[in-house]
């Protein structure tokens, strides 16, 4: 089963994207998916997003589901809950998921990667038309520390993680997020595959196979998804 934890900065509800997110999974192998709808801020900033997503993991647990049949799989905000559920799931000794999907995931809420400048000028989605503004001043943060692991999963520890899968494009602000996870993932031991994708913009997976970079990817995806990192 496929626990899909859908992006939208934290504000947005689910959508027929991620709905089209959900189907696409589903079609990998046959996996079925469970499509969280989690409560966004300003109404409820953080931890309710987070509470949600480990609700749903514990309700496929009780299911019936092992952790070892269980792939956890995000977008933007949602990579980062994937993150920090996974981080929770270790240091509470629960069983963890078999394995990790994160498309351009949203590690660093405290907005400190050199992306964030760099690339503004040349981000489609977040960039001149100052859709970046919605990331430098986050109402999921509420009155926590932007640093806290369970917000910007960034500033957490990788180790014992099970294998991931990360994907970003060249020309997004969040590039250093993805980055800077893959980077510290491997350095503590995590197998990583850490994809990125020339001249791509932020979640350009919602593409389908429209253009050939979203179809690699979502190609990607599946291969991941059920070969052992040895077979890469």
């Amino acid at each position: 089963v496929v626990l899909q934890l859908h992006g939208g900065g934290y504000i947005a509800k689910i959508r027929n994207a991620y709905r089209d997110f959900a189907v696409r999974y589903s079609k990998i192998d046959q996996y079925r998916v469970l499509s969280v709808d989690y409560r966004v801020a300003p109404q409820h900033p953080y931890p309710a997003a987070f509470q949600d997503a480990l609700e749903a993991y514990r309700w496929l647990l009780y299911s019936g589901f092992s952790g070892d049949r269980i792939i956890l799989a995000g977008d933007s905000a949602g990579g980062g809950l994937v993150l920090a559920l996974a981080m929770y799931l270790r240091d509470q000794s629960m069983p963890l998921p078999k394995k990790l999907v994160m498309m351009s995931p949203w590690t660093d809420l405290a907005i400190t990667g050199e992306s964030y400048t760099k690339n503004r000028e040349i981000d489609p989605v977040f960039g001149a038309d100052g859709g970046g503004e919605m990331l430098l001043h986050s109402p999921y943060i509420g009155e926590n520390d932007a640093k806290n692991p369970l917000i910007s999963p960034m500033y957490g520890n990788f180790t014992g993680f099970p294998p991931m899968l990360i994907q970003v494009g060249t020309h997004e602000m969040l590039y250093d997020d993805a980055a800077s996870v893959a980077k510290k993932a491997k350095e503590q031991g995590v197998p990583v595959r850490f994809t990125v994708y020339e001249g791509m913009f932020h979640v350009f997976q919602m593409s389908g196979t429209v253009i050939p970079e979203s179809k690699r990817a979502w190609e990607e995806v599946g291969t991941f998804m059920h070969k052992v990192m040895g077979q890469w």
